[in-house]
This record gives structure tokens, C-alpha cells and sequence, in this order.
């Protein structure tokens, strides 16, 4: 992912998503990692439910979505497909445990009888 602003000039900040850790704190989820150029800066992004909301608007639109189809190769629409899907199922899932009445990730490693998190990388991976 690319950022920039008029105070950088013609410079972007160049940040690899894939090396990027994620976790919750509080009622926000933590994005770091560290800027791959123009220097190795350290960042962070604080991610609220509004903000997610509306990414995934953005994403539902019909520009993102013809972008997307015009850009890419069937087989990244492929393992976008199966991000979209793995997002469902575990959403659905956390979204159960919620409802029977697991909060917290201790809880919900319990409920499943393994990490969740480990899961969901698994899943992940194989794309």
C-alpha cells in the first residue's frame, strides 16, 4: 500500500501489508509495522468498527469492484474469493461465540478447542 501527501513531494510512503502485525487493543484493531521506503519509519494504524464499515463500503462499490475486475488476473480474483469467504465463516463464527456468550479470545480458544487465531492462518494460507 502506497501513501503520500503534498508535504512529501513527489515521495511515497511504501508500506508491505504482508509484514504488517494486527492485533486488538481496547476497542480499536492495531496495524504496525514498519514503512519499506523511502527509510524504515515504524507506524501505526488504530482501526475502529466504523472505519471497517466503511472500507467494506468502499470495497462493495461499483468502482472499487470494476477496478478490481479490470486489474487484476482470475487467479488473484480467485484468492480475493476465497479471502471474501474465509471473512464470512469467521465472522460468522466470532459472531456465534459472541451470541453464546464467549467475549474474549481466552473464551473463544476454549469454545474451539484450539487457537483461533492458528486457524485462521491456516485458513489463510491456503490460498
Amino acid at each position: 500500500m502506497r501513501f503520500w501527501s503534498e508535504g512529501l513531494g513527489e515521495r511515497q510512503l511504501v508500506m508491505n501489508l504482508g509484514k504488517s502485525h494486527i492485533k486488538r487493543q481496547d476497542e480499536v484493531m492495531l496495524l504496525s509495522g514498519v514503512v519499506d521506503s523511502p527509510a524504515p519509519w515504524e507506524y501505526e494504524v488504530k482501526i475502529n468498527r466504523n472505519d471497517w464499515a466503511k472500507i467494506l463500503d468502499t470495497a462493495a462499490t461499483k468502482e472499487a469492484c470494476g477496478f478490481i475486475a479490470t486489474h487484476t488476473t482470475f487467479r488473484q480474483l480467485l484468492g480475493m474469493a476465497w479471502s471474501i469467504a474465509v471473512f464470512v465463516v469467521l465472522l460468522g463464527w466470532f459472531r456465534t461465540l459472541h451470541i453464546l456468550g464467549f467475549h474474549g479470545t481466552r473464551d473463544a480458544v476454549t469454545a474451539a478447542g484450539q487457537p483461533v487465531a492458528a486457524t485462521a492462518d491456516t485458513l489463510l494460507k491456503k490460498k
